[in-house]
């Protein structure tokens, strides 16, 4: 339920626009209820709040807000000898407000932590490799998460946002599954691809045997070693493809591989590789692509295409371009 603040105040304690306690709540109010947005935020109090991601589940059961706080104010103050307390009367409203509206924060914190999958493993700018509670392997794509969703002796399930490699460790007794924004894989031990960006998801399958199912619809089918498919926005059933599969491990040797790929889906698996956005014009979304670009400097791919395609990348923002035709 949202959660709204009236405040009565006097013109005379208003404190200036860049005062650190207001921007500090502001940042956690718009951030909410995405609350990883706050991760690059230069705050020691919130870098403290970050801290306790691993371990609030044990320390707070059921969850109370209050004593959450108490704990985290009492650490902070034995770090800071308490200064950051100390505040003016013109200021103390504002400090108070600004608690109120992190209290909140630490409640949809934990929350979030308690309710939902724990995140488990996260790439940045390289490929990172995870290994699972049971010996199981997982090499993520860069800028990829991976989530913890439940464990068990019979069961253990993940959710993937991104692209990553899967070296599934074999349990006859147990069934291993990842959920993407579109599909599932289910399987007992085998060795797969399953990536989840550019409005589809698609698996390809190196070893053994996976189901692959729709979640809109809940229609499945079985691949065999070799076979890759795919679900997209549009899909009921997944659909089998017929894609080489250097195509789905480029990325593990640091290239892309295009094979006729469509426009949109190369620059779609750019965005997702280098954490950027591109726009272009609809006059080029019919044009394909056959070849391979290396990946290992971001400014000679962007020259490697622009030569194939005959125009130019424009940078309009921090990690936003767009493509020009004809430039």
């Amino acid at each position: 339920m949202p959660v709204r603040f009236l405040t009565m105040v006097n013109n005379n304690d208003i404190l200036p626009a860049n005062d650190p306690h207001l921007l500090l709540a502001q940042k956690i109010g718009k951030a909410l209820p995405d609350l990883d947005r706050l991760k690059d935020t230069d705050d020691p109090l919130l870098n403290l709040l970050f801290s306790y991601r691993k371990n609030l589940q044990d320390r707070f059961d059921p969850v109370d807000t209050s004593t959450v706080w108490d704990s985290i104010k009492a650490e902070i103050n034995s770090e800071t000898q308490a200064k950051i307390f100390h505040l003016s009367p013109a200021i103390k409203r504002y400090a108070i407000a600004a608690a109120v509206l992190i209290a909140v924060f630490i409640g949809s914190f934990v929350y979030q932590n308690l309710s939902g999958p724990e995140l488990i493993a996260e790439s940045f700018g390289s490929i990172q490799q995870v290994e699972l509670a049971d010996g199981s392997l997982v090499k993520l794509r860069p800028y990829s998460k991976l989530y913890e969703q439940s464990l068990s002796s019979t069961r253990a399930e993940y959710r993937l946002q991104g692209e990553a490699y899967f070296e599934v460790t074999y349990k006859p007794d147990r069934m291993f599954s990842v959920t993407t924004s579109r599909a599932k894989v289910e399987v007992l031990g085998t060795k797969f691809i399953l990536s989840d960006w550019g409005n589809a998801s698609n698996v390809f399958l190196r070893e053994g045997r996976i189901q692959f199912e729709a979640l809109s619809t809940m229609n499945s089918i079985i691949l065999e070693p070799g076979q890759s498919s795919t679900v997209d926005e549009q899909a009921e059933s997944p659909a089998l493809s017929d894609q080489d599969e250097t195509v789905y491990t480029d990325w593990l040797a640091e290239q892309l591989v295009f094979q006729n790929q469509p426009v949109h889906d190369v620059f779609s698996e750019l965005e997702q590789h280098f954490n950027i956005q591109i726009t272009w014009p609809a006059s080029i979304n019919e044009e394909t692509l056959t070849g391979t670009v290396q990946l290992d400097d971001f400014d000679s791919v962007l020259r490697d295409l622009e030569l194939v395609l005959g125009g130019a990348f424009t940078q309009t923002g921090t990690g936003e371009y767009r493509f020009n035709p004809g430039s």
